[in-house]
């Protein structure tokens, strides 16, 4: 799908779609418990939808009801059904990490599969681990890549050493499936951990299913074998990863942008983007289930450490561009094995628009200026497509944006948000 964007003046109020981190794991705690779980308003994307069919691939009776999600528990017994022993999980590497330890749990081999860009992603630290664990798992074609096999059968547990630097999300996984190992489980990371916070989304989750999670400064946990999850109605608190879009249109056109759906006491690590942005010269304002944010100051760059932020690096390089002076964004190296190499595909499209950017194998400086409008590539990414549009709405001219349909992935309602506040956005 190609878009025109026009240069627009934005402001106005929107409702930040629910959390694709929270619905991925209480899909995964849902499957996982003893009973009946009712997820209400949960993200519907592509994303989320290969977890849903995944699980129930592996056996899992899923049934939606508008905006809502009734699970019946599998009590960790999992079974491939009939003709479903080969998953497809397109690009989503949040669905394969988090589901292939489950397979596990189930009495026959899965193999999982994807896209060719899912085909790129590295898998090592995941496969490294279960097999630490007890559990058969390999590699089908390219050692440490997809398509993956997992034979289930057998949870062990016991004590793991693995790696945090790549992607937290084995981590996550390997946390929720533990409790139902033959033993008590310690997680312990080697070579620094990136994404903390999702392992702080995780580890809550898992707390409101009804397993404790032991865990020693920020790279150690344990995990008592034996405990189990419970179902209950689990409501899906708004994402402050889409939401970040807003907040960058805010910060950059200062007029104020007011998002709802938005918990101010959540745990999820991007909401920090409200403080990276305070930083830059923005305000910001609590009020009952949302966040207002806009600018009286002059927006002026800064040098960031982004290790525990990766999604937020997007939105942010965008600001940045608009910015005053130089902003330095580092720690960033495990982006170049997202949708898409993150660091070196948003330089290539910003400098379409006409913006100096540097990066390194681990960093991007970007030079403030004025974008122009350009042909730009999404490279179906969807937070580079939202990433791209946000600087369309304040280039000098008209941007068409190749791939837009891409943020079907994560915000599928993203460009219908983005008109309601002023954009103009044209389908061509």
């Amino acid at each position: 799908m190609r878009l025109r964007i026009t240069p627009s003046t934005v402001s106005g109020t929107v409702s930040a779609p629910p959390s694709k981190s929270y619905t991925h794991r209480a899909l995964i705690l849902g499957s996982l418990a003893q009973g009946e779980t009712v997820i209400e308003n949960f993200l519907a994307s592509d994303d989320t939808r290969y977890t849903i069919n995944a699980c129930r691939a592996l056996g899992v009776n899923i049934q939606r009801y508008g905006k809502s999600l009734r699970i019946i528990g599998t009590g960790g017994q999992f079974s491939a059904q009939p003709g479903q022993k080969r998953i497809f999980v397109g690009n989503s590497g949040s669905t394969i990490r988090m589901v292939a330890p489950l397979a596990a749990l189930a009495q026959t081999m899965v193999i999982f599969d994807g896209t060719k860009r899912l085909r790129q992603r590295p898998m090592g630290d995941l496969l490294s681990a279960l097999k630490s664990l007890g559990v058969q798992a390999r590699s089908v074609d390219r050692d440490g890549y997809p398509p993956i096999e997992v034979q289930g059968g057998r949870l062990l547990g016991g004590e793991l050493i693995t790696g945090g630097m790549t992607s937290s999300q084995h981590i996550s996984s390997l946390l929720m499936v533990a409790p139902y190992a033959e033993h008590d489980t310690k997680i312990k990371i080697t070579n620094g951990l990136h994404s903390k916070p999702y392992i702080d989304i995780t580890v809550e989750a898992m707390r409101h299913f009804g397993v404790k999670v032991v865990q020693h400064n920020r790279d150690e946990f344990i995990i008592t074998s034996g405990q189990k999850y419970h179902g209950r109605h689990y409501e899906i608190e708004g994402d402050y990863s889409s939401a970040a879009y807003f907040f960058a249109i805010a910060a950059i056109s200062g007029k104020p942008i007011t998002v709802g759906n938005l918990n101010a006491n959540s745990v999820q690590g991007d909401k920090h983007f409200l403080d990276i942005l305070s930083q830059m010269g923005c305000y910001v304002r609590y009020h009952e289930g949302e966040v207002t944010i806009g600018r009286e100051k002059v927006l002026t760059g800064i040098t960031i450490d982004m290790g525990d932020y990766p999604d937020i690096v997007p939105p942010l390089a965008i600001v940045a561009a608009l910015a005053q002076g130089k902003t330095e964004i580092t720690n960033i190296g495990h982006l170049r094995y997202k949708e898409t190499d993150r660091i070196q595909d948003t330089a290539t499209e910003l400098c379409k628009m006409g913006i100096e950017v540097e990066v390194t194998e681990s960093t991007m400086r970007i030079t403030g200026g004025k974008p122009r409008g350009a042909n730009v590539k999404t490279h179906a990414d969807h937070r580079m497509a939202m990433s791209l549009a946000t600087a369309a709405l304040f280039a000098e001219g008209d941007t068409i944006i190749y791939g837009a349909e891409a943020v079907s992935k994560s915000y599928p309602g993203f460009f219908t948000d983005l008109a309601k506040i002023g954009a103009r956005v044209e389908e061509i």
